[in-house]
């Protein structure tokens, strides 16, 4: 019997992709397949969907630097001088040059529990009901 995704159980439930033999070989050639623009163009799109154009429009302008096997990208948004956990924050993101895969984020975007209950923010996670 399969469990239902649960904050509990999600991360037993949940695998890392596995690359295929075109990915390796593109890596070991040092083919990558990721622009600046494309990676600009996905931290947009996850800013947008996780937090809204409201937040993505704070962290404008977006600021892409080469980090060698990496696209480092961060937001320009400041924060408050007496900011707490769960304050808006600078989005710093790491995408891979070479699949586009996120390999770290931090800021405003990557709330773990976004929202509070009825707020339509917590309704980001499989195992939240969309009424």
């Amino acid at each position: 019997m399969a469990l239902e995704p649960t904050q509990a159980n999600l991360r037993s439930t949940t695998k890392e992709p596995t690359r295929d033999a075109s990915m390796t070989v593109r890596a070991a050639i040092g083919q990558q397949l990721i622009s600046r623009e494309t990676a600009l163009a996905i931290c947009k799109m996850l800013i947008i969907d996780w937090e809204g154009e409201a937040e993505y429009r704070a962290q404008q302008p977006l600021i892409a630097e080469d980090g060698t096997n990496v696209w480092k990208i961060r937001g320009s948004l400041v924060m408050k001088p007496d900011a707490i956990p769960g304050d808006p924050a600078p989005i710093q993101m790491s995408i891979s040059k070479f699949d586009g895969a996120i390999v770290s984020l931090t800021g405003s975007a990557c709330r773990v529990a976004p929202g509070v209950p009825g707020d339509p923010a917590s309704q980001r996670f499989p195992w939240d009901k969309q009424d």
